[in-house]
This record gives C-alpha cells, structure tokens and sequence, in this order.
C-alpha cells in the first residue's frame, strides 16, 4: 500500500493506492473519492463492546468504514470535516499511541483500537477529554488538525507544556500532567491561557495551532442573539 498527503495546510487530503485484497479504515463520510474497484463497508472496529466505548464515552462513531480493495487496484482520497493539515504516523508494535476525540482520520495496517480512561485530572480539566483512542499494533494512524499540524519531540525528562486546546495525539511513553499556564492563577486566568497539559518526556506530541473551542467563541461573537 502506497499512501500521500496532498495539499498539506488547510486543505489537506490522502491518497492511499491499494493493491488487491488490502484494505484501510476510516472515520465515516472522510472518503472524498475512490476507484470504481474499491468497496466500502460499514465496519464495527475492535468489537461491539469496544465501539459502545468509543461513542458513548469518547464521543466517536459506533461504526467506521473499511474501504476494500475487492475487484483490483484502486485509489481513494479521504479528508477530515474541519478545515486543517493532516499527518500520517508510524506505528509499530512496541510503542502505543493515544488521539484525542475527533482527531482520528484513518488508519492503515494492524492496527488496533480501544477507548481509554485518562487520568481525572488530565481528562476533566486538560481539554483531552476523559477518555481518549488508544491505538497500538503494526501500520500507520492518519490524524487531523485544526490549523496545521506540528510533531514535538520531548526528550527524555523535559517538560513541554501545551495548550489544553491545542493538543492532538501523544505517545504512551510520555507522562501527562495537567498544570498552570501562567507562574501563578491570577497570571493564568489574566493572560486568557487557564491550564495547560505538561508532558514529560522522552516522546512525542502532536498539536494543532487553532484551538477549535477558542475559534467557536469568536465565531459567536458575529452572530445576533435571539
């Protein structure tokens, strides 16, 4: 399987060629285009129990669509609803990988899938909500963003603190704290900041440089109220 990223920014989309026989899944309605040969199907991933997870804890679909190369060679674009870059990572089968709600597009491979509960603190104070995908296994796992996209490295020790809108996915080697954007509270509630997650390394993060929630307050700020 062969697979791109096109129009990396703000239009961002993937094109993955298959080979008869493979097949990728995706978040439903991500497909923008596909090869007459390919074949979708509506897919329960990781089992019943796992999906019911997914969507009444996660806030994910119950089901994603497995787009099969059944008859031939095909090709298939997939792209997220919001606007915003896309990455592709790696996965093997000794490292873990958690996606924030929302933020998984696709994923190629062996990969498997399951809904965990995050720390209290992280998931009801650090804008990763209380349960996150986690995602392990051999292939790849396509994630969205609002706004670009950019992997951070953490080595090993240091702290790196983000957002709590702005975070994407991060490794399961890392450590996930939730802290104070400013020195003290009066610093943070007044720079408009509030809290922020601490990862400790050595791994790696994913952020995205529009904070969505951020972005929808200032979309109300235009719109009449009733």
């Amino acid at each position: 399987m062969r697979f791109e990223v096109l129009h990396s920014g703000s239009n961002a989309v993937v094109r993955a060629d298959l080979e008869r026989g493979e097949h990728i899944k995706a978040e439903p309605g991500a497909m923008v285009a596909r090869s007459k040969k390919l074949r979708i199907h509506g897919r329960v991933w990781g089992g019943g129990f796992s999906a019911l997870k997914r969507m009444f804890l996660g806030g994910d679909s119950f089901f994603f669509q497995e787009i099969h190369a059944e008859d031939g060679d095909g090709d298939v674009l997939i792209a997220p609803t919001r606007p915003g870059d896309i990455a592709v990572v790696p996965i093997e089968h000794d490292h873990d990988y958690y996606v924030k709600s929302g933020s998984l597009l696709a994923a190629f491979g062996a990969i498997t899938m399951d809904t965990r509960m995050q720390k209290l603190t992280a998931g009801m104070f650090g804008g990763t909500g209380m349960f996150a995908l986690h995602l392990r296994g051999d292939g790849h796992m396509v994630i969205s963003a609002f706004g670009a996209i950019l992997e951070v490295g953490v080595a090993a020790g240091e702290e790196y603190v983000i957002d709590n809108g702005h975070v994407v996915a991060w490794s399961a080697d890392t450590e996930l704290h939730v802290v104070k954007a400013g020195a003290g509270w009066v610093s943070s509630v007044t720079s408009g900041e509030g809290l922020g997650c601490k990862f400790v390394g050595p791994g790696k993060v994913w952020v995205q440089t529009r904070n969505p929630e951020a972005f929808g307050q200032w979309i109300r700020r235009f719109v009449p109220a009733r």
